[in-house]
Parts: structure tokens; C-alpha cells; sequence
């Protein structure tokens, strides 16, 4: 009653009321029910040719599926259906996660120039995702639009129609336009995949592979304006919080796109994994909110050590070099224009002002110009944060190569500029990576790169790790068609890393071997060995002095069993040795279980134990302890209806340390004891019950209630279920959300 009564005023629920659509017709001669029976279809040819493609033999096959397009001017109408073999799985799941059971995947690259492509896909149940396809072989499923679809089952065959708006891609406009299309089906029964292209998405040549396409398309103006209405209850304080904004997104035509956000409301519908992190490295977490993720390709240069040049969960999130960050995001806007050669993009974003400290303000610039696969690109952004007055500019420069169809480059050149108490510090990076499979079933890709030690992308990018000049080599052969000793396909790779610093530290190189098999039931099986020299750990003390460590080795061993009807199990274990040659081991188990059509539970439990655990203390002192972490997650997905989900969500982490010793390091990185330490402990616990109702592809109604809780300790007396429960017990968040999406 609370969140309707603060709707009336807006009307937003008589909107609700009228978004509702099932089976849609969308042309005078089509109507996306799932069954092909529409008189359109009995006139366009059918293509039943496909090839198997994993395992990548290649093998014709002309009764695997069968497709048909359609494009008009407005959109691209495809049928589809495919053969069965048995009784169909079913799996619960939320949309914009990867199936596991038999589905279709539609491929898109709108300009023909072998740089990305959009990709959209169903099952037999209708689930559905959407993304981006890049050409580095990285699929971004953050990507979201609004694109209608509908599935029929029968005894022999699953089939479904699908109509994808031209509008919802940003493309350049001809007279005629060519584009690049590939249909590809996983086959749940064999646990194989076809495609109506002889290519996977792991080839080099794979965007090369698609088959060419003709339309002509009208070019239309389209404005989508989506409000939210929120409210968050804070149960803790008793306080509560109500916010109201609007994202409007207008498309002049398919080559300009104009978005911007007002009073955006970024609270957290969906749960971060939880992760404990002792590291001096950042966790990474991916972008969710929609206006970031839409026309947001222009934007992403990527490189080695998970580079970013653009990271927008920097935008409104936390602050790098700022501690105790906390400032809202006033509004946003962004312009992407794209053609067949010359795209355009401009980012821009501002912080409130909290407690007398004004917010940071961001600005990015990109232009790339492109001929066919190959790609010549300029960046430039700028950060101001006055509340440290701290101004940081970033200017980037990549390219991309296609030498054939088979060999591709990758390069990158990027320097950084920081004002801040009116001190400059200026630096720069650069990368040189590529693959090439001269010869069928060998692959080889390498990557040299070296980023300058006051090289500072975190203002609005991200990257691991700086201070390094390093050097990767990978070398994988693959048998696909092996059919011995109930081995289907296996694959043998060699890797090896060598590296330094600007400061010529001897780093720890490292060599890994594995072998990864599939069975003929299904059951796929990877085993890696891992061995590093003895070098120097220049992290661990955030810069305080390098400490050395011996040689170490990992072996890693991973199994998981074919998708049964029931669920599946996997688990993956590890052990090896780490800091004074102590011995560790981690392992993790995962059962997934299907109760019924439409609920599903999985349940992950890790466990961590090392010998020689070392952490950092404070400034050149490293604590040495005896460390066991411990972890479970729980998650429930229960389908109320086709548009209705509701999900239960737990995570709990828990971990003890028995000191060693404390250790001060010194010039050489030799460690000297100093003394005893305490003992600690920890647990951290979060829990997230979510209703969605969903109205669209990109509109739907959110109710959750959730919880985060931790308890530290510097003794640890308690035992493992004691900490479970005080984790629990020591909340510093219990709230109640609701918000509402709409698109008018």
C-alpha cells in the first residue's frame, strides 16, 4: 500500500495497466505466435543447410534446423525450427543469462565491417538474452533492447518467430543496405552446436563468415522516454527515500542517437556477487544500468589486464582516489553517430554536491574510423573531482588489423595526465596483442604490453595493475573429432608469462600446461598444471617495498557432468604451494536442481585453506598467518508466470587466521621477523528476496527486501557456524525497494 499510494499522483499505474502484450502481430501478414503458419512463410525460401561447428568439424547437415527472413523496412521478421530428439529439458532461469538447454542465437553485424555484432537469442521456453558480440571474441550481455519473439513445442520440433526493429541498432544508412547474418542452434540431445555458417564464435574469421544480407530501411525517428518511480525503505533507521527521473533516448535515424538521463535512480536491483577481497587489486564488477549499457560499444577499448579505457561504473559509483566516497548522479547524456565508416560518440556525466563537497564531473570523446575488419580509433576523456582537486585527462589511441582471415591484431597507445594540488604527473601505456590459425586446430595468440608505473586510468577506466611490461604466449591445439575411449573432443594448450617492472624487478615467470576433454555422455573435464619461478611480489605492500617469494606450482582439476533433467554438479578443485612454500588447496562444489517447471535452486560451497597466507599490514609490514576462508551461496528462481519471477538469494563468506609472524621488508625484499600477531576473524553475509514483473524486454516492476551483514574480530575463538550467525546478526543494511520502469 505504501508504494501505490505514492503512484497515484503520477498515473504511472494506468500505464502499467495498458503494456501488457501477448502473441503480437506486427505486419499486416505476420503474427508472432511461435508456429509457422503464416502465409508470408510458405512463400520465402527455406535454408537448411548447417554446419557442426562444435565440436568444430565442420560436417554438413541438412536436417538439423531449418530458417527464413524476412526483413522489411522497419525490421528483420525469422522463423525458426528445429528438430528434436527426445524430451526437451527444462531449466528456470532470468532472462540475459546463457542457456544451458536448447536454444537459437541470431547474429547481426548491421555495417558489414567485421567489428562487432549484435546478437539476440531464445530457447525452446522462451527465455531470452541479448548482447554484443566483440571482435577480441568477448561477449557483453549487458547490452539490452526491445525486440519481440514468441516459442512453440512440439513432439518433434520447437520452433519460434522473432521480429528485431531495425531501430534498435545503430548503423550507417545507404540506399541498400548489406548486412552480415548467422543463425546458430545448440542441440541439447548430441550437446552440439550448428550454425548456418561453417564458423564459431572463438575463430578469427567468424565475423568474416557471415552470410551477406540486402534491406532497404526507412529511416525513422523514434523517441523512447522511460520514468521510474523508486522508493527505499530502510528498515535499520526507519528512514525512507522516494526518487523520480526519467531516461529519454531519441533516434533521429539509425546513424544519430541522442540519450540522456535525468535525476537517474541507480539503487541496486540487482546483487553483486558478494567477494571478499585482501588484495591490492580492485574487483571488477560489470555495468547493469541500462542508460550506460545503450550505444555504449563506440566507447569500449579494452586491453590486456582487463583495461578499460571507459569504465562507467566509475560514474556515480566510488571513487578510486577519493576514501569514503558518497555523491548521486545529477543527469547524464550521451550522442553516438555512426556510418559505414566513421562512428562518433560523446559521454558526458555530473555529481551532485553532498555535505559542501561539489560531485565530479566526466566528459568522454571517441571517434574510430573503419574500413571493413580493420579499425583506427581516438579517445579522449577528462575528469575533474574538486572535492581533492584532482583533474585527470586520458588520451587514447587503437587500432585494429585484419591481416587475413585468420590473423588479426590488436594495438593500443594511451597516456594519462594528473593535476592534483597543483602537482602533474603524466605517463603512458601501450599493447600489442593478436591470434592467428594459419593451420586448422592451431591457435596461437600473444600479448606484449607495458604500462608506465604512474599510469593513472582509474578517474573513469580500469586496469588491474600498472608498473608492468610484460610478455604472454598461448599455443592450443584442438582434436574435435577424436571418438576414443568415449573422448568426443580435446584440446592440449601451452602458456607462458614473463614480466617486469620499470624498476627491473625479477618477477615471478610462469609456465601452464592442460588438457580439456569432452566425453561422448557429455561430461567435459580440464586439467591444468601451473608452475612460477621464485621473484618478487611488488603489490602486496601498495608500494612500500617488493617482498620474494620461493617458486611455487598449482595444479587445477575441474569436472562437470552433462545437463541432466534433473540439474547438473560441477567442481573444481586446486592445490599447490604459496608464500614461504606453504602448502595450499581450494575447492568448489556447485549442484544445480530443478524441482519442477518452474523452480530452480543452486547451491555453491567453496572452501580456501593456505599454510602461508601472507596480507599487508601498514606501510613495509606483511603479516604472515595460517588462513581457512569458507563460503556457500544460495540462490532460488521460482517462475510464477511467463512475465512473473520471483528469486531468493544468499551469500555468506566466513574466514579465520592464526598468526605466523610479522615481518618487515627490507631494501632486497628479504623479510626480518618483529613479533607475534593476533588472531582474527571475519564474515560477511548478504540475502535478496526480488519479485519482477516484467512488462518488456527494458520495462518492469521491481519489489525486493534484502540484507547485508559482517562481523570482525580480532581473536579467532568462534567456531565456523558461530560466525554464519553473527554475520547475520550485525546488519548494516535492511531495506525494502520498490521501483517501476515504464516506457511510455
Amino acid at each position: 500500500m505504501f508504494f501505490l499510494s505514492s503512484m497515484r499522483k503520477s498515473k504511472l499505474v494506468f500505464l502499467v495497466i495498458s503494456i501488457i502484450y501477448p502473441a503480437v502481430s506486427l505486419a499486416e501478414n505476420v503474427y508472432l505466435d511461435g508456429i509457422l503458419d503464416d502465409a508470408i512463410w510458405k512463400n520465402i525460401p527455406r535454408h537448411s543447410t548447417n554446419f557442426q561447428v562444435v565440436p568444430q568439424t565442420f560436417l554438413k547437415n541438412d536436417d538439423n534446423f531449418f530458417y527464413q527472413v524476412y526483413p522489411t523496412q522497419q525490421g528483420l521478421y525469422l522463423a525458426f525450427s528445429a528438430r528434436v530428439s527426445g524430451v526437451l529439458r527444462l531449466r528456470t532461469q532470468e532472462n540475459d543469462t546463457l542457456f544451458s538447454n536448447d536454444n537459437v542465437q541470431i547474429m547481426l553485424d548491421m555495417n558489414n565491417t567485421e567489428q562487432f555484432s549484435y546478437v539476440f537469442a531464445v530457447n525452446h521456453q522462451g527465455y531470452t538474452y541479448d548482447g554484443i558480440y566483440k571482435q577480441n571474441k568477448e561477449l557483453d550481455l549487458d547490452w539490452s533492447s526491445d525486440w519481440k519473439y514468441a516459442t512453440n513445442r512440439t513432439a518433434s520440433d520447437w520452433s519460434a518467430e522473432i521480429y528485431i526493429p531495425w531501430s534498435v541498432m545503430t548503423f550507417g544508412l545507404k540506399n541498400e543496405n548489406t548486412y552480415g547474418l548467422s543463425i546458430t542452434r545448440y542441440d541439447e540431445a548430441t550437446n552440439t552446436t550448428f550454425s548456418s555458417i561453417p564458423a564459431n564464435a572463438s575463430m578469427n574469421s567468424f565475423l568474416a563468415n557471415f552470410k551477406k544480407e540486402t534491406v532497404t530501411v526507412i529511416t525513422e525517428s523514434n523517441l523512447d522516454i522511460f520514468p521510474y518511480v523508486s522508493i527505499n525503505k530502510n528498515i535499520e533507521n526507519s528512514r525512507s527515500s522516494q526518487d523520480v527521473g526519467v531516461e529519454i533516448f531519441w533516434n533521429t535515424s539509425n546513424n544519430h542517437k541522442f540519450s540522456a538521463t535525468l535525476n537517474p535512480d541507480f539503487a541496486q536491483v540487482e546483487a553483486n556477487e558478494l567477494v571478499v577481497n585482501f588484495s591490492a587489486i580492485e574487483n571488477f564488477f560489470s555495468e547493469r544500468r541500462p542508460f550506460f549499457n545503450e550505444n555504449q560499444n563506440i566507447f569500449n577499448v579494452n586491453g590486456p589486464e582487463n583495461l578499460r579505457v571507459v569504465h562507467t561504473p566509475r560514474i556515480g559509483g566510488e571513487s578510486f582516489y577519493e576514501q569514503d566516497y558518497q555523491r548521486e548522479l545529477n543527469s547524464a547524456f550521451k550522442y553516438t553517430f555512426g556510418n559505414q565508416t566513421f562512428d562518433l560518440g560523446l559521454l558526458s556525466a555530473f555529481e551532485s554536491t553532498s555535505a559542501g563537497k561539489k560531485g565530479r564531473d566526466f566528459w568522454s570523446l571517441r571517434g574510430q574510423y573503419h574500413v571493413g575488419a580493420n579499425k583506427l580509433g581516438l579517445s579522449v576523456n577528462y575528469v575533474d573531482t574538486p572535492s581533492i582537486n584532482r583533474k585527470a585527462a586520458v588520451f587514447a589511441t587503437d587500432f585494429t588489423l585484419a591481416l587475413s582471415e585468420n590473423t588479426e591484431v590488436f594495438a593500443g597507445l594511451v597516456k594519462t595526465e594528473t593535476e592534483q594540488n597543483l602537482q602533474m604527473v603524466n605517463d603512458i601505456g601501450w599493447w600489442l596483442y593478436g591470434s592467428t590459425e594459419l593451420f586448422q586446430r592451431h591457435i596461437h595468440e600473444v600479448s606484449i604490453f607495458s604500462y608506465g608505473n604512474d599510469l593513472q586510468l582509474n578517474d573513469i577506466g580500469f586496469v588491474r595493475q600498472v608498473n608492468r611490461k610484460q610478455f604472454e604466449y598461448e599455443y592450443t591445439y584442438q582434436i574435435p573429432d577424436l571418438n576414443f575411449l568415449n573422448i568426443r573432443d580435446i584440446a592440449f594448450s601451452l602458456e607462458t608469462e614473463v614480466k617486469t617492472n620499470f624498476q627491473n624487478e625479477s618477477l615471478p615467470k610462469a609456465i601452464d600446461t592442460g588438457i580439456e576433454l569432452v566425453t561422448e555422455s557429455g561430461y567435459e573435464i580440464q586439467l591444468n598444471i601451473e608452475y612460477g619461478s621464485s621473484g618478487v611480489d611488488d603489490l602486496i605492500t601498495r608500494g612500500n617495498g617488493s617482498v620474494w617469494f620461493p617458486s611455487y606450482y598449482i595444479a587445477e582439476f575441474e569436472v562437470e557432468t552433462p545437463q541432466y533433467d534433473w540439474g547438473s554438479l560441477s567442481f573444481v578443485a586446486e592445490r599447490g604451494t604459496e608464500g614461504f612454500s606453504g602448502d595450499f588447496y581450494s575447492v568448489e562444489s556447485q549442484l544445480e536442481r530443478q524441482f519442477s517447471d518452474s523452480l530452480l535452486a543452486s547451491f555453491t560451497a567453496t572452501q580456501y585453506n593456505s599454510e602461508s597466507w601472507f596480507d599487508w599490514d601498514e606501510d613495509n609490514l606483511v603479516n604472515e598467518y595460517h588462513f581457512t576462508e569458507q563460503g556457500i551461496a544460495l540462490s532460488i528462481d521460482y517462475q510464477i508466470a511467463d512475465n512473473q519471477e520471483l528469486r531468493f538469494k544468499f551469500e555468506s563468506v566466513i574466514g579465520k587466521a592464526r598468526q605466523l609472524g610479522q615481518y618487515e621488508v627490507d631494501h632486497s625484499g628479504r623479510l626480518a621477523k618483529l613479533e607475534d600477531l593476533e588472531d582474527f576473524s571475519f564474515a560477511e553475509s548478504a540475502f535478496q528476496m526480488r519479485y519482477k514483473y516484467s512488462l518488456s524486454n527494458v520495462t518492469a516492476f521491481y519489489l525486493s527486501y534484502g540484507f547485508g551483514g559482517e562481523f570482525e574480530d580480532d581473536i579467532a575463538k568462534f567456531g565456523k557456524l558461530n560466525l554464519y550467525r553473527r554475520s547475520i546478526a550485525f546488519k548494516y543494511a535492511h531495506n525494502v525497494f520498490a521501483k517501476i520502469r515504464i516506457k511510455l
